[in-house]
């Protein structure tokens, strides 16, 4: 009997590990807290640059929804949405919608550069509390930092 109750906890032990999400399971098996759903993420880098803010601006920022898989995109000047999939480590973002504010014309360009990169990604990884955007051919697009870890 008491080999049966150890065998049964086993079943269930290993039915809850495979009912966790990939995107969950490779946060933690990078040794992570952040998680892809639900964090804020913080533009710090695009296309092998720093990315600086000037004093007052707002941070461009992504924001995964598990609810609703949907991607809340803000830039310095306009915010959008695009609907995601996911497949392991692979995501594929939709075609983004935004408000259409103009703003100066470095802000422009940066936010043109923001969308480009939510189009062109094809596979995202969690490294500590760095979101990392890479294209088809492996090519770093764009590094977020986790503002909000719950």
């Amino acid at each position: 009997m008491k080999n049966f109750a150890q065998l049964g906890f086993m079943v269930l032990m290993l039915s809850l590990s495979a009912c966790q999400s990939t995107s969950d399971a490779s946060t933690a098996a990078s040794g992570s807290s952040a998680q892809l759903h639900n964090t804020l993420w913080k533009l710090t880098g695009m296309n092998g640059k720093a990315v600086q803010n000037l004093q007052g601006q707002r941070m461009a920022s992504l924001t995964l929804s598990s609810e609703q898989s949907r991607a809340r995109i803000a830039t310095a000047c306009n915010s959008g949405s695009a609907a995601f999939t996911l497949n392991g480590n692979a995501i594929k973002f939709a075609a983004t919608m935004s408000t259409k504010m103009g703003c100066e014309p470095v802000l422009m360009q940066q936010e043109a550069a923001i969308f480009k990169v939510i189009a062109d990604t094809t596979r995202y990884e969690i490294k500590g509390e760095t979101l990392e955007l890479y294209n088809a051919s492996n090519k770093l697009l764009a590094s977020f930092q986790a503002e909000n870890v719950k």
